[in-house]
């Protein structure tokens, strides 16, 4: 296999057992296929016309700044249709699932020519940082189904800090198995502290109670 498709297929693969995954890990909830299909519709068919847009317009100042905040505005506005925590967890998920399998193997598509120059080695660093986005993701997922209930202006900004500053941090200490090892451990961390102390079911239950 050849350079330039080490890792398109390699972020597709990954993001199929990261959706394998999700189905096992909510196969017990009844509204698993409906999240499934909704995620589709807020997180799919954007990317799909976000394909469609020339890349020299995403290009400009601040961009790195305003990309997330856009994404973050799909996750919010596919959050608030979910009033049970544990559903808002798992749909919000799936933004990283999605991204990783479609449009992270898209753009290693369509940039086949710049990465037939690159090492296996820093593909699989490209690799584990395409990987740590997926946590980056569940963390954004946590802010909306387990904090900041009903204040979804701070979860947004909460989001988007979380967003930006991981992306930022990318940019910084480059794309490599290094940077992203050293990424790995903050976001593991945070993604622990921001789990709730109650299992999302309970948490749940109480948050119906108290109202």
């Amino acid at each position: 296999m050849g350079a330039d498709f080490f890792f398109p297929i390699l972020t597709f693969a990954g993001g199929v057992l990261l959706l394998l995954g999700w189905l096992y890990a909510t196969a017990a909830n009844p509204r698993s296929n409906a999240l499934l299909l909704k995620s589709i519709g807020f997180f799919v068919l954007p990317g799909i016309a976000l394909v469609e847009v020339p890349q020299f317009a995403l290009r400009f100042p601040l961009a790195s700044l305003f990309w997330p905040l856009v994404e973050e505005a799909l996750k919010s506005a596919a959050a608030v249709t979910e009033k049970n925590p544990r559903d808002r967890f798992w749909l919000v998920t799936l933004f990283g699932v999605w991204e990783l399998m479609l449009a992270k193997a898209v753009w290693g598509i369509t940039h086949r020519a710049l990465l037939e120059t690159w090492t296996d080695f820093q593909l699989v660093g490209l690799a584990v940082a395409a990987l740590l986005a997926v946590l980056m993701h569940a963390i954004t997922a946590e802010i909306y189904a387990f904090r900041f209930t009903g204040r979804l202006t701070a979860a947004i900004a909460a989001s988007w800090a979380v967003h930006a500053s991981f992306n930022k941090s990318i940019d910084l200490l480059g794309v490599s198995l290094t940077s992203a090892l050293l990424l790995l451990l903050p976001l593991v961390l945070l993604f622990m502290g921001l789990w709730p102390r109650q299992s999302p079911t309970a948490a749940s239950e109480t948050e119906v109670a108290c109202r």
